[in-house]
């Protein structure tokens, strides 16, 4: 991997950091004490997550960072968090193999660590001692544990971190592949490898005992073999030589295409930030399993809602809803309260 390539290399000096940020040298000084994040908990199926929200000024450098680190070559093998790849490329790679071993590396982002964030600065990008650690404690946050820092969850650097940080992990793994005729992909903490012939359980062990080596741990009950009938990569369904949006995102489909009616039926008691919300929201839906299965009827739903639009003239953004609703219709949105006695 040549890290020359981007423009994050070599940097010695804080007066150039400071320039190639835009940010002031000062604010360099303490990095951590400058940039505090908000923090707050979001549930996910159940499950809770932390996360994190630079300010402005933090997240303005965070994605001048990123964009210095995408200049890098980034291996056909990765699509988590990367400009023009997706959970769907990811599942594609291995439609046409009937052997599957699925990874799921537990507690990710969590689980990562400053020191290998810190040696991908310092060694890989060639920053000397203190330029690395002001990159390193712009983009981590403090541990839990009060000991040591991780990639949190909603700094948009740390995707392609995760990555780049783990990048000699990967590559392990795809010498394992490689030796074995398999094909390999990674969406984040997900991790498939797929042959045309039977995986061996020796070949599961040798890439739990890799990711093990760097600090991570293998989710028990979500890594396995199987044999590919149905089953789901990165929220696609693998089907023979074919792919398939899961049933899940079908009914989400369903279940937002009737919310839609609703408003429709009873636009009075709805406000027009909410029409913009759900004709998006169906919007995506219909995008999300076209491109899965460009074949798949959705011309109802693709009508309906293209008729609502127009029907109401309905902006595509909040911020045009001052110019937005001229129609008779559209007019009428929001008249009555929502509950009536």
């Amino acid at each position: 991997m040549d890290f020359s390539t981007s423009k994050l290399f070599g940097i010695s000096n804080k007066k150039y950091v400071a320039e190639l940020l835009n940010v002031e040298k000062v604010k360099l000084k303490n990095v951590s004490s400058e940039f505090v994040p908000y923090r707050f908990e979001q549930s996910v199926k159940g499950k809770k997550r932390v996360l994190y929200n630079p300010n402005d000024a933090h997240k303005a450098i965070l994605k001048k960072i990123v964009r210095m680190i995408s200049q890098l070559y980034l291996p056909g093998y990765t699509f988590g968090g990367i400009k023009g790849r997706n959970y769907i490329d990811n599942a594609n790679v291995h439609r046409n193999n009937s052997y599957l071993l699925l990874v799921d590396i537990k507690n990710f982002f969590p689980s990562t660590r400053d020191s290998y964030i810190y040696d991908l600065f310092k060694n890989k990008f060639e920053m000397p001692p203190d330029i690395a650690k002001i990159f390193t404690d712009l983009v981590t946050v403090p541990c839990e544990s009060g000991e040591g820092r991780y990639l949190p969850q909603g700094y948009p650097t740390s995707p392609i971190l995760s990555f780049f940080s783990y990048l000699d992990m990967y590559e392990e793994i795809l010498k394992v592949t490689l030796e074995n005729n398999m094909l390999f992909s990674c969406y984040y903490d997900d991790l498939t490898l797929s042959s045309n012939k039977f995986i061996a359980k020796s070949v599961k062990r040798r890439v739990t005992r890799i990711i093990q080596k760097y600090g991570f741990e293998v989710h028990p009950t979500k890594s396995r073999l199987v044999i590919k009938r149905h089953t789901k990569v990165t929220g696609v369904i693998l089907k023979e030589n074919d792919i398939a949006a899961p049933k899940a995102l079908l009914k989400k489909l369903h279940d937002t295409y009737n919310l839609l009616l609703s408003l429709d039926k009873n636009c009075t008691k709805y406000t027009k930030e909410e029409f913009v919300d759900v004709c998006n929201k169906l919007q995506g839906l219909i995008s999300a399993i076209k491109s899965i299965n460009d074949k798949k009827k959705l011309e109802m739903y693709h009508n309906t809602l293209s008729h609502i639009r127009k029907k109401y003239n309905v902006p595509y953004k909040r911020a045009n809803i001052s110019t937005s609703f001229e129609t008779d219709y559209g007019k009428l949105i929001g008249t009555l309260p929502r509950h009536i006695s």
